[in-house]
């Protein structure tokens, strides 16, 4: 008998192929479902059938997670504290000042898309300023929203800061396995809102190389 047929079974290799097909499929089936639900509703937009498909993935929030965003009263000389690894303190200036919300760092790409979509416009690039792993929490799948967000939000605050800001998610973005597929969909007014984006932080002379890799890699068939 050969040392090829004597080779013990490696049950930990095996039970991890069949959960990644299984992961597959099942994300097929969910699609899948997403887009007779999307057709059922009678969408009035192929972008409103494209954001039914792309979250179908997702499931309800229990009760636990409707209590990630908290509200708690503040005083006027609190002493600032330095933000944990677990937790992202965010105050908006245009709620009033008692008011705070905080927020968990997301672990995966559904928790943040969960706070993404909760929190106030003017609050999300701040809530990106805060979250450092960008490469990880979008290796896997991308909102699908966020490409079309972040040129808009750029627009509420346009500083250096948040201009390279959005240059850094944006290249990580590029890494996502799903990054082809959610270009795909991206519409006219998306890229004309991505190529307006690039156009005007060409104004900061060190984004200008990064700048010409993006559109090449955002804007090019």
């Amino acid at each position: 008998m050969s040392k090829q047929m004597k080779k013990p079974i490696d049950l930990r290799k095996l039970a991890k192929n069949f959960s990644d097909e299984k992961s597959k499929e099942d994300r097929h089936w969910q699609r899948n479902d997403a887009k007779f639900r999307a057709v059922h509703q009678r969408c009035s937009t192929y972008d409103q059938f494209r954001q039914i498909v792309e979250a179908s993935h997702l499931r309800p929030l229990d009760r636990n997670e409707t209590l990630t965003l908290e509200r708690r009263p503040i005083s006027w000389n609190q002493p600032s504290t330095k933000c944990s690894s677990s937790d992202v303190s965010i105050h908006s200036e245009s709620t009033p000042v008692y008011q705070q919300i905080t927020l968990s760092t997301p672990k995966n790409i559904t928790e943040f898309i969960q706070q993404w979509r909760r929190m106030e416009d003017n609050m999300k690039l701040e809530y990106l300023c805060r979250v450092n792993n960008f490469e990880h929490l979008f290796q896997t799948d991308i909102p699908a929203d966020l490409l079309h967000e972040l040129p808009l939000l750029y627009q509420l605050d346009s500083s250096e800061k948040n201009a390279v800001l959005i240059v850094d998610v944006l290249l990580n973005l590029s890494k996502s396995k799903r990054f082809e597929l959610i270009k795909s969909f991206l519409t006219e007014k998306d890229k004309y809102e991505i190529d307006l984006f690039f156009s005007r932080i060409c104004s900061f002379v060190h984004l200008r190389f990064s700048v010409f890799l993006l559109k090449e890699m955002y804007l090019s068939n």
